[in-house]
């Protein structure tokens, strides 16, 4: 029999609210959840895996409307989907290492500063190490 969790479970590994797993599962972002006889839901590994993804590209800062494609891809069991969903979760990868390069950036802009205490206007030996970490 697969392990099946309880609503709190899934709300505190997942740091959700009730209303939040009640609305996914009303927008179709969760596989049908089942239900015990006394009407509470029991979810299972696939509610889990896909919680994840949600909870995962949603700090990337994706809006749900962004994501349901994607994860309706994923619950769809035809395997013809396979390649779309590939496609479109692969595009997001790369959106996601190009604001990785721009947050490096940042970072490194930061650090340079606070390592040097280099005001604006300021030349320096090191300007020209803070304009080499903004090329294109």
């Amino acid at each position: 029999m697969p392990e099946a969790f309880t609503m709190k479970e899934m709300m505190e590994q997942f740091q959700v609210s009730e209303d939040a797993l009640r609305y996914y599962e009303k927008i179709d972002l969760l596989p049908p959840v089942a239900r015990k006889n006394n009407g509470h839901r029991i979810y299972n590994q696939s509610h889990k895996e896909a919680l994840l993804m949600i909870h995962c590209l949603k700090k990337t800062g994706m809006s749900l409307q962004e994501l349901k494609p994607i994860i309706k891809l994923q619950l769809d069991e035809n395997t013809s989907t396979n390649s779309e969903w590939r496609e479109r979760l692969g595009a997001y990868q790369k959106k996601i290492e190009l604001q990785q390069q721009a947050l490096q950036q940042i970072t490194d802009m930061i650090k340079m500063k606070l390592q040097t205490g280099q005001k604006f206007g300021e030349h320096s030996p090191v300007q020209p190490q803070i304009q080499s970490i903004f090329k294109p």
